[in-house]
């Protein structure tokens, strides 16, 4: 059998320390008109592509896509001021975590070596999301590691950004942030990149989450 993943405390900067820590021309050429198409009657299509970077301009970490629906229970998972559905398969649980989350879940498949918590709310007063990240990213980047983005989303209608931290091979953390009230909410999930399964779990968390 796998052991749960065991985190370290020190790997596991508190989010308002963290925080805290890091918030210390016109051209004047005319206009050029464009050429007439030579064939006509084909529609030409823009092409596009993921973006590689986020809008503070960090890579983005290219984490695996959902091939798979998330199975969703009837129960919501209530902590400060928000509530998100229970996948199936998963609970509420208890870890020893330093600082304690104010919710967290983990699959009741003691094989599965991952888990979802979201850190206590902290005041931010006028500061930006971005500036909140930014003092994030630091605080991870002191502790020697190298934090990349995850792509930004939308949360329950609030702007989202994301940080993907490898603290091992066997181990990763991605957390999205957002800012809600003037408190910063930090949803993370930890699980091994060797199994991504626990990533869309924490996807279809992301798309169930309420506010109020």
């Amino acid at each position: 059998m796998i052991g749960r993943p065991r985190t370290p405390a020190a790997l596991l900067p508190a989010l308002a320390l963290v925080v805290a820590a890091g918030l210390a021309g016109c051209s004047d050429d005319p206009a050029t008109t464009p050429a007439a198409p030579s064939d006509t009657g084909v529609v030409h299509l823009p092409t596009s592509a993921a973006p590689t970077t986020d809008s503070a301009g960090h890579r983005i970490a290219q984490l695996p896509a959902q091939t798979a629906p998330v199975a969703m229970s009837e129960d919501r998972v209530r902590g400060v001021d928000y509530s998100y559905l229970e996948p199936v398969g998963w609970s509420r649980a208890e870890r020893d975590l330093q600082p304690r989350p104010d919710t967290l879940l983990q699959p009741d498949d003691d094989g599965v070596r991952a888990f979802i918590a979201v850190e206590q709310p902290i005041k931010v007063g006028s500061h930006s999301l971005a500036e909140v990240v930014e003092g994030l990213r630091a605080g991870f980047a002191a502790k020697g590691r190298t934090p990349l983005a995850a792509p930004e989303r939308d949360i329950a209608g609030y702007h989202a950004m994301g940080l993907v931290v490898d603290q091992s091979e066997q181990v990763r953390d991605v957390y999205y942030v957002v800012a809600y009230t003037e408190k910063v909410y930090a949803i993370r999930l930890t699980y091994d990149p060797t199994h991504p399964e626990a990533l869309g779990v924490y996807r279809a968390v992301l798309d169930s989450w309420s506010w109020g």
